[in-house]
């Protein structure tokens, strides 16, 4: 059913690499080689000083939900089976914040939780990342 919701996924030219790496589950976060500052959707510009020099860097998908939100009744037919579901804003420790669903049961959800970027083949050609609660994630070393 989701299928249908990802059929009209059309990626710009600039968020294709963004997607081609969700498909080989790989996060990918858009950077600009002008300033080096990152941002999460990709942009055609950086937000940051409008360069529009940008690149591709994986992350390491750690991070912590920074709010989150409990879906009860899904606005759109196709998601009702999914009900409940967790749409969350997830703080990366890369620095950029990423809205995506934190999958298990709602009810263990909470601001401040560890998760991990995971990746639900939806279709041959488009790959959701989503997260997953971790009790001690692995964490880069600076």
């Amino acid at each position: 059913m989701i299928e249908l919701l990802v059929n009209g996924i059309r990626p710009e030219p600039h968020e294709r690499p963004f997607w081609d790496g969700a498909r080989d589950h790989r996060l990918l976060l858009q950077r600009c080689a002008a300033c080096g500052q990152l941002q999460h959707y990709p942009r055609s510009v950086c937000r940051h000083c409008l360069s529009d020099a940008l690149d591709f860097v994986e992350s390491a998908g750690n991070g912590v939900v920074y709010s989150f939100t409990v879906i009860h009744r899904a606005p759109l037919q196709e998601l009702r089976p999914f009900a409940p579901y967790t749409l969350a804003l997830v703080d990366l420790d890369e620095g950029v914040r990423f809205t995506s669903d934190v999958l298990g049961d709602p009810a263990d959800v909470r601001v401040g939780l560890p998760v991990a970027v995971d990746f639900l083949d939806v279709t041959d050609e488009v790959t959701l990342p989503v997260f997953r609660p971790v009790l001690d994630p692995p964490r880069r070393q600076p």
